[in-house]
């Protein structure tokens, strides 16, 4: 059974007692050490600070005191363009030669080694997309198209605080290991050399483990409970469970075991998914006269109830030569496997209902909450293109120089015929200036629109109040914006401009009136206007309407229903093709197939809600405004 980490008791000093989260740290890096290429890497969740230092300079020794060469180790920033990992024209090479000259990408220098990706929650799709593709092929293709080897494992520094910052699936998909170190005293992080090599005097090489692993035996059953296991994580992909076997086998290796035992799977949940699987549970030694007292009394009982029924038929007999022998994985019923896989999803699903687990919990984060917007002049790097995306946009001087190189000798014909060793004389045209594009994160206004007609009861209303007062909250902690519309009588009326000001917001939900007609179409064609001055200003809008659905007030102001329902569906398909963002939240006791057919119609997000509550409410346009909106 391997230890939550290495035996430190034995190697270091007799007396030195280490941190269980530290000793899984220090294992989840032997496994590195030891599949360097075979798995895809760790995601290690920690801030800049000295715990994570220690760590990564514990696994740098490691790599140092293991047995034959020494492995790449290659640092790569987040805002590494394209080029650079797969490989393009070296610049300064090709003007002193005088022919294209090609670099190799930062993929394939870490062949067989690590990549140290920091701050990879900002790193950006496209780049996440070929490094996952390395991961996968275990190699890159270079600009002119050249594959080169790239088999190598991701050290992940993941620094997201909260905040609405992820790593992109295609890079987190792929990483083998999860790795918490926030909270960890530094105390508690040992950083020793004589550590190190003792931990690394035995790992094997990448192609020895390679054979090695595939000659360690895992069984049906455990197999299975790996894929139970894998299936009870919600959105979790099928190469989880591929891990969760890669880890085991690895850990078995390091013990030099030919077989995969329980425990190595249950280690392995614990560094791949972070949680903790019971997988004996034996009652401690306080419980054990309290459970003998109730078994005795649960004898006593069912011999009492027995004594008027006939004696139970005699057992068959059994063989001695299969029960002097181990119980083997063949000899366990396949009713047992299921029920322990089962169990393990249980274990699961118990571990992901925590409050820090739960989905949520992730989707109630404060942050920046809007979409996309690209062509402008702050922000993050997001490409490389042709065209200035602003008027004033000045082209990348490196990039317009890799446009540029490959077409010299057609344009020079004396750029390779120098003997001088000076430097050639370019010729750039302007269809080789490159810009670089940059996008960045714009914050939403969540529009609401509140039925104050005669249609809502009094005391609903009142909830509603309720509710958007600690969605204002919300939405203030965010930085985004808000703004109120009521509608009741004949018109819409625009209550709250969009603003940040929670104070005037709730001066402003103080003072809503009831009753009157449903002029819902107009509310309707008010909140499309507000949410394209919105978005003309650059922020995301999200419409959130709660009504029941009962319009009866046309756009002319004359009280039609028929009128009004064409209305509403002409408007609601206007939003739908305009692209914004809508929830409809059904307020009225029963939900009405006229109010679902009108949230299809502007393509919203249907939400029945008979009793209005403030964490309903809060949970349905938190989720929504976390998702974000591209423009």
């Amino acid at each position: 059974m391997p230890d939550p980490g290495p035996d430190l008791d034995t190697d270091l000093d007799p007396g030195a007692a280490v941190h269980p989260r530290w000793g899984d740290a220090l294992l989840a890096a032997q496994v590195l050490v030891a599949g360097a290429g075979l798995i895809g890497g760790v995601r290690l969740r920690a801030g800049a600070g000295p715990v994570r230092d220690r760590w990564l300079e514990m696994m740098r020794l490691m790599l140092a005191a293991r047995p034959g060469p020494v492995l790449p180790w290659i640092r790569i920033p987040s805002s590494s363009a394209a080029g650079r990992l797969t490989g393009g024209i070296d610049i300064a090479a090709t003007l002193t030669s005088g022919r294209p000259v090609h670099e190799k990408g930062l993929l394939a220098r870490a062949d067989s080694g690590f990549i140290v990706l920091g701050m990879a929650e900002r790193l950006a799709g496209a780049s996440a997309a070929i490094i996952g593709r390395a991961l996968d092929d275990g190699e890159s293709i270079g600009s002119s198209g050249t594959r080169q080897a790239s088999r190598f494992s991701i050290v992940a520094l993941d620094e997201s605080t909260g905040e609405d910052e992820d790593l992109p699936s295609a890079l987190a998909d792929r990483l083998t290991l999860d790795l918490r170190l926030d909270g960890l005293s530094i105390r508690d992080a040992v950083c020793d050399p004589d550590l190190a090599a003792a931990l690394a005097r035995d790992l094997p090489g990448a192609e020895t483990s390679a054979k090695a692993m595939g000659g360690i035996h895992m069984g049906d059953g455990l197999l299975e409970a790996s894929a139970a296991i894998s299936m009870a994580l919600p959105g979790s992909p099928i190469r989880r469970a591929l891990d969760l076997v890669r880890v085991a086998r690895i850990l078995a290796m390091l013990e030099r075991k030919d077989s995969v035992d329980g425990e190595y799977l249950a280690t392995a949940v614990r560094l791949c998914l972070g949680i903790t699987l019971n997988t004996s549970e034996q009652p401690t030694p306080e419980d054990q006269p309290a459970e003998a007292d109730q078994a005795q009394n649960q004898e006593q009982d069912q011999a009492e109830d027995t004594d008027d029924q006939p004696p139970p038929p005699p057992e068959p007999p059994r063989d001695d030569a299969d029960s002097d022998g181990e119980t083997t994985e063949a000899e366990i019923p396949e009713e047992d496997m299921v029920v322990a896989a089962a169990a393990a999803s249980r274990a699961v699903l118990a571990e992901l209902d925590r409050p820090d687990r739960s989905m949520a919990s992730k989707m109630a984060r404060t942050g920046k909450s809007g979409g996309f917007k690209s062509g402008s002049r702050r922000g993050r790097p997001a490409g490389i293109v042709s065209r200035p995306p602003y008027t004033e946009a000045r082209p990348d001087v490196v990039s317009t120089l890799r446009a540029a190189i490959p077409w010299q000798r057609l344009r020079n014909p004396d750029f390779a015929l120098r003997t001088d060793g000076s430097v050639p004389q370019l010729r750039i045209l302007p269809s080789d200036f490159r810009y670089i594009r940059f996008r960045h994160r714009t914050e939403s206004t969540a529009i609401f629109a509140v039925d104050a007609s005669g249609s809502t009861a009094m005391e609903r209303l009142a909830e509603a109040k309720g509710a958007i007062e600690l969605l204002l909250g919300d939405c203030y902690v965010r930085r985004d914006q808000v703004a109120l519309i009521t509608f009741r009588g004949l018109t819409a009326e625009t209550l709250l401009e969009p603003t940040r000001s929670l104070v005037r917001a709730k001066r402003s939900l103080t003072g809503i009136p009831g009753g009157g007609p449903t002029p819902l179409a107009g509310a309707i064609r008010r909140s499309l206007e507000i949410a394209g001055m919105v978005q003309r200003r650059g922020r995301s809008p999200l419409i959130v309407y709660l009504t029941d659905g009962s319009g009866n007030i046309a756009l002319d102001g004359k009280p039609d229903r028929v009128r009004a329902r064409e209305d509403e569906k002409m408007l609601a398909r206007q939003g739908a093709a305009l692209g914004y963002r809508s929830i409809l939240i059904d307020i009225s006791r029963r939900p009405r197939v006229t109010t679902r057919e009108l949230a299809r119609s502007m393509q919203a997000q249907y939400c029945p809600l008979p009793i209005v509550s403030a964490s309903a409410v809060n949970a349905i346009v938190s989720a929504e405004l976390q998702k974000g909106g591209g423009q």
